[in-house]
């Protein structure tokens, strides 16, 4: 009876050593990428979309961020497709030169790398990690989508955000088929009810 409590007690150890192992490997996973002056150009060419953190390891904002571009890049990783955040150390000597070309004059500066590198935008919002995942979700998600049915309409327009809707000749000639028509006037009606207006 000793001997299986032993057995036990040893097979309990040993699996709360491993959950415990277990939770310290993923705790320690980073999410962002590190870049410098050896990949930074190859590896915005080879990708559409890239966040990129310019920092100073000495300024206490870029410390700030830290913590909060990490939540947002672990959020952003099981995105599909996944958003890629790195950071890039600005003030290292090697990197210096394109962080001048850059145009880096304050750390953390973070700008958004589109269509391998050719279109730069800076992201001035909040540096929380709920509003970089919200504002990245965005700018990611299509600038326009197809509304086939009422259905569509109400899961694509956004409670309490302007929404255009805008109709082709093609849908606007067959809006006198019943179909369509029904279709046209119930999107219509979703979208005024959303934005908080009566409609007849």
């Amino acid at each position: 009876m000793a001997r299986n409590f032993f057995v036990w007690f040893a097979l309990a150890a040993i699996l709360c050593s491993l959950t415990a192992i277990s939770a310290k490997v993923s705790e320690s996973k980073e999410f962002v990428l590190t870049l410098d002056h050896s990949n930074f150009t190859r590896f915005l060419t080879q990708h559409n979309f890239v966040v990129v953190k310019f920092y100073a390891p000495w300024c206490w904002h870029s410390q700030n961020l830290a913590p909060e571009y990490e939540k947002a890049a672990s959020v952003l990783s099981n995105h599909h497709p996944p958003i890629i955040l790195a950071k890039f150390d600005a003030d290292d000597e090697a990197n210096k030169y394109l962080a001048k070309q850059y145009r880096i004059r304050g750390y953390p500066t973070v700008k958004i790398f589109r269509n391998g590198g050719q279109l730069i935008q800076e992201y001035r919002d909040s540096r929380r990690a709920d509003y970089i995942v919200e504002y990245l979700k965005e700018q990611i998600s299509p600038a326009s989508v197809e509304i086939k049915s009422a259905e569509d309409a109400s899961g694509i327009i956004p409670q309490n955000k302007i929404t255009i809707l805008f109709y082709t000749r093609d849908l606007l000639s067959g809006l006198y088929c019943g179909s369509y028509r029904e279709v046209f006037w119930r999107s219509i009606r979703t979208l005024m009810v959303q934005c908080g207006h009566g409609f007849k």
